[in-house]
């Protein structure tokens, strides 16, 4: 039986602040969508995690390249015993914290084996850096070719010079993309592990993300009713004419915006509607989205308002309460993200080094090109497209990003993967299911929970667990255990 433990709170992964508050008078309402795990933490719980660094290549292709930089990882030996597995949680766009290794339901399944507990830090991001800086030039280490020999020689460390037991078998845990990578090092390295848990992975590399619209607006209606669903549709809808119209300044001083909107330059216009759209999704795709749609609803459906872009407007600029104004522009976004210093936050945040890793191998553009959604029409392909050319080099063309993101899907097999020994969980009130793996044969498995949200197994089985929660995590740890036996 897996350790039952009570939570302190319910949020198992956050969203990373739409709002990127570098100035928190004039925050940036623009993110790249990046979700950093959070497992709900039991009070009083002595940290019995040791810190430790292991050098590691530079650039595994090169072999005249022989500099070396030190990645971060974080042990747990607490409930090893010789002869017992490896379970390691595989790091992902941010930086790592000792409860990986001390809490949680992978943590909770490794103890039940005997296993040594381990987690890595993904380069580039917290202090495990290899360049000086991060120009472009530098960022083309942050390449999965790079990443998963990192995973690999981090697995041969612990077995063959920490544990000394060059037959421990070796479990990967990950969720998010740090999922998928955990997938993926199982496939380019089967010799080395022998089973994987991605839970709420994002595999399926996409030039296209309409479906995320469409499942954003999905939740609020099941949350907040048509009546909201049919606001926000309104909303968008009223600030898009009105700007067609030449009436943006009616639009500039309701959303209280920084820099007026150039209603001629379509990428500024964009930039506009997805700090709206930004903002909405970081209350639609959490694990308490009942209670956050519910309080957006009730500004955006509230009888006070004279029309639903108002409302639109009330309920965004009272987010910001205390923001002089809302930086929502095209060049604003393209100057935050151009920075190189690691000092600052943006780069200490892993937001300029997650948008590249989307920009040139996973895309997941979230556009509302689908009809079947209540964002407008004025989010789309060409906005992402632009803002990586800008960032990352003009080389980086429509035709080229697609071709990025058709090799990753030939290379790793996108949704229909390969692999055995592999267990995909999902949830299914988050969007991101459709860029996971969900068609799998043999000895792996994919599993979908009703109502549960991205990530949302990770935390130890609780009473405060669903019926279909509860079970979907005692498949888990019955899969990880046969595999590490």
């Amino acid at each position: 039986m897996v350790t039952k433990r009570v939570v302190i709170f319910g949020c198992l992964v956050a969203f990373a602040t739409a709002a990127i508050e570098l100035n928190p008078s004039r925050p940036l309402l623009f993110g790249t969508n990046r979700i950093i795990p959070e497992v709900p933490l039991v009070p009083d719980v002595e940290s019995v995690a040791v810190w430790n660094e292991l050098p590691v290549r530079q650039s595994h292709s090169n072999a005249q390249n022989r500099n070396f930089f030190p990645m971060r990882y974080v042990s747990n030996d607490k409930y090893y015993q010789p002869g017992g597995p490896i379970f390691l949680f595989v790091g992902g766009p941010w930086e790592l914290r000792e409860h990986f290794v001390e809490q949680g339901h992978f943590v909770d399944i490794a103890a039940n084996m005997s296993a040594y507990l381990v987690a890595n830090e993904l380069r580039y991001y917290g202090e495990s850096i290899p360049v000086e800086d991060a120009t472009r030039h530098n960022l083309r280490y942050l390449a999965l070719t790079q990443i998963l020999p990192d995973i690999a020689s981090l697995i041969a460390h612990i077995r063959d010079n920490v544990l000394q037991d060059p037959r421990a078998r070796v479990i990967l845990g990950g969720v998010g993309f740090s999922g998928s990578l955990a997938q993926w090092t199982r496939k380019s390295y089967p010799h080395l592990v022998q089973g994987v848990w991605s839970s709420s992975g994002m595999s399926f590399a996409s030039n296209n993300f309409s479906r995320f619209a469409q499942e954003v607006g999905g939740n609020i209606r099941a949350h907040g009713g048509d009546e909201c669903y049919n606001a926000i549709w309104q909303g968008f809808g009223i600030a898009e004419n009105l700007i067609d119209a030449g009436l943006s300044e009616t639009v500039d001083r309701l959303f209280n915006v920084c820099n007026p909107i150039d209603a001629g330059n379509p990428f500024d216009v964009e930039a506009f509607f997805n700090g709206i759209f930004n903002e909405i999704t970081l209350q639609a795709t959490t694990v308490n989205l009942r209670e956050n749609i519910a309080r957006m609803c009730e500004v955006l459906t509230s009888p006070d308002q004279p029309n639903a872009m108002t409302a639109l407007s009330d309920w965004l600029t009272s987010s910001f309460g205390n923001a002089e104004c809302l930086v929502m522009d095209f060049e604003s976004i393209v100057e935050t993200y151009l920075v190189t210093d690691w000092q600052d936050e943006m780069l200490r945040n892993g937001e300029r080094q997650w948008l590249f890793q989307r920009c040139t191998s996973m895309g997941w553009p979230l556009t509302a090109d689908s009809l079947q959604q209540p964002f407008g029409s004025r989010i789309s392909v060409n906005f992402f497209q632009e803002l990586c050319s800008r960032l990352f080099d003009e080389w980086l063309t429509p035709d080229v990003f697609r071709s990025l993101v058709r090799d990753a899907n030939l290379f790793f097999g996108g949704n229909q993967p390969d692999v055995q020994r592999v267990y995909f969980s999902h949830g299914a009130q988050d969007p991101w299911r459709y860029v996971a793996v969900r068609s799998v044969s043999g000895d792996a498995f994919s599993r979908q929970t009703a109502n549960a949200t991205h990530g949302e197994d990770l935390a130890s089985i609780s009473d405060a667990d669903s019926d279909a929660l509860r079970q979907s995590k005692e498949l888990i740890a019955e899969a990880l255990r046969r595999w590490a036996v």
